[in-house]
């Protein structure tokens, strides 16, 4: 701004404060001298008042300097505004997964009419199972569910209600029931001692035959003992969600050097119906079994004759209801295939299980759930989970180039134990699948791009 124009825009406000200062006007006595009237007027009254006129313009300059960094401070806010927006949104929709804990009623007590009707269920099934297999433990078994319906009939009598204990209760009588019929007398297995020590350092480390184009997928060797041995891979498209290619190789050391390659498609793309959704996918009996596209089901095609079979999974959540999630959620992970000595297994979550995770035994042939059993972990605090032996393991993110198993729920027994630390290291941050091998008594993991394998020790 030039002096002049500066001096013009203060014209006003200086006029202002001469104007405000004392009287504008002076009385002085005048003489007659000459046929004149002759006074003396003191003028520096109206002297122009520089020194104000400096202030004045020192303040304005202030002001100038005050309102140019309140504008690059608002311009600022404005450009950080869509990423506050962003962040908001981001922090919006992570909550938004938990909003079921609210609204399907984690905080609030079952209504008694209920949990009387799956208690009188349960006692019709222990008895059922108590007179086709009479034992110490179905016979306990009978002696515990009728403390539990007298506990409740005193609930309803005495108006004193400790609802959640109850179904804990529930829930604990219900595994032990699958246990009485599941695991036979006097079992033993390669790990009798149940619960993993240890784990070794990667036995195998390979980067992907499809290189670092498919993050997501599974990988492993043939996990029913007295199969073929046979290596296999499946990566996902599509986001990571989506397949519908199996890639196999009928020796070990065609899949070390990713030769003589066969491919066998389960679909004809990876958007139908029969197409392979998410990473949780395993080779059980010449057969793979995965979560169906897009639904809450489980499918199995057979290798030999090309066909596929589907069975509804009862009360799954799907399409990232309750993913694998401890650190970074691992998108399209509600459903997830694992093995055993025992046999075949899936792991999931339900509403009516809040989210905790789910363990059932599946038909191998006919997908049909046999027995199921409840934990009290939730699904999306944890990366990844296993079967070994009858024992549910799960894993958290520990850093990036290494996982811990820090959980273990023992089918047998119905015992959890929450403060086990094994390490078990791998290349990269995210872990897409990783599953146990009853055939050789490996951990596979499919880790960003990398195939690793590990050795349990017991």
């Amino acid at each position: 701004m030039s002096p002049m124009v500066r001096f013009l825009s203060l014209l006003p406000l200086l006029l202002f404060l001469v104007t405000q200062e004392g009287d504008s006007t002076q009385q002085v006595k005048g003489q007659r001298k000459a046929d004149a009237c002759v006074c003396t007027v003191n003028a520096t009254q109206w002297d122009f008042p520089a020194q104000k006129y400096e202030g004045v313009s020192q303040q304005v300059e202030s002001c100038g300097d005050f309102l140019g960094k309140m504008q690059t401070q608002v311009l600022q806010t404005e450009k950080k505004m869509p990423q506050i927006n962003a962040t908001v949104a981001n922090i919006t929709e992570r909550l938004l997964a938990f909003e079921y804990l609210k609204t399907s009623g984690l905080y609030k007590s079952l209504h008694l009419r209920q949990l009387n009707q799956e208690l009188q269920k349960l006692e019709r099934d222990i008895s059922s199972a108590h007179r086709s297999n009479p034992s110490a433990k179905t016979q306990s078994l009978t002696q515990e569910i009728s403390k539990a319906l007298e506990d409740v009939t005193t609930m309803q009598d005495s108006n004193i209600f400790n609802l959640e204990a109850v179904r804990e209760n529930l829930r604990s009588l219900r595994n032990s029931l699958e246990t009485c019929r599941t695991i036979r007398p006097g079992f033993t297995s390669t790990c009798s001692q149940r619960l993993m020590k240890n784990i070794s350092s990667p036995l195998v480390t390979k980067l992907s035959p499809y290189g670092k184009s498919y993050p997501a997928g599974s990988w492993g060797r043939e996990t029913k003992p007295g199969s073929p041995e046979t290596y296999w891979i499946q990566p996902l498209v599509s986001g990571n969600r989506h397949g519908n290619v199996v890639r196999r190789y009928l020796t070990y050391e065609d899949f070390m050097a990713s030769r003589n390659p066969q491919d066998v498609a389960v679909a004809a793309s990876h958007a139908v119906p029969n197409a392979i959704q998410g990473p949780g996918s395993l080779l059980y009996g010449e057969a793979f079994f995965y979560q169906c596209h897009n639904a809450g089901e489980l499918c199995r095609y057979d290798l030999r004759t090309q066909a596929t079979v589907r069975r509804p999974l009862p009360g799954v959540g799907y399409n990232n209801q309750f993913p694998y999630c401890y650190y970074s959620c691992r998108d399209w992970t509600d459903v997830d295939f694992s093995a055993d000595e025992t046999g075949l297994w899936v792991i999931y979550g339900t509403q009516e299980s809040r989210g905790n995770m789910v363990l059932s035994r599946l038909d191998a042939e006919s997908l049909n759930v046999t027995h199921t059993w409840s934990t009290r972990l939730f699904k999306k605090s944890v990366t990844n989970a296993f079967v070994v032996c009858g024992v549910l393991y799960a894993t958290r993110y520990d850093d990036r180039y290494r996982e811990e198993v820090f959980y273990a729920f023992d089918t047998a027994t119905g015992r959890e134990d929450n403060t086990l630390a094994l390490p078990l290291e791998k290349v990269a941050d995210g872990v897409a699948n990783l599953h146990y091998n009853p055939a050789d008594h490996r951990l596979y993991m499919y880790n960003d791009n990398y195939l690793l394998a590990y050795e349990p020790y017991f």
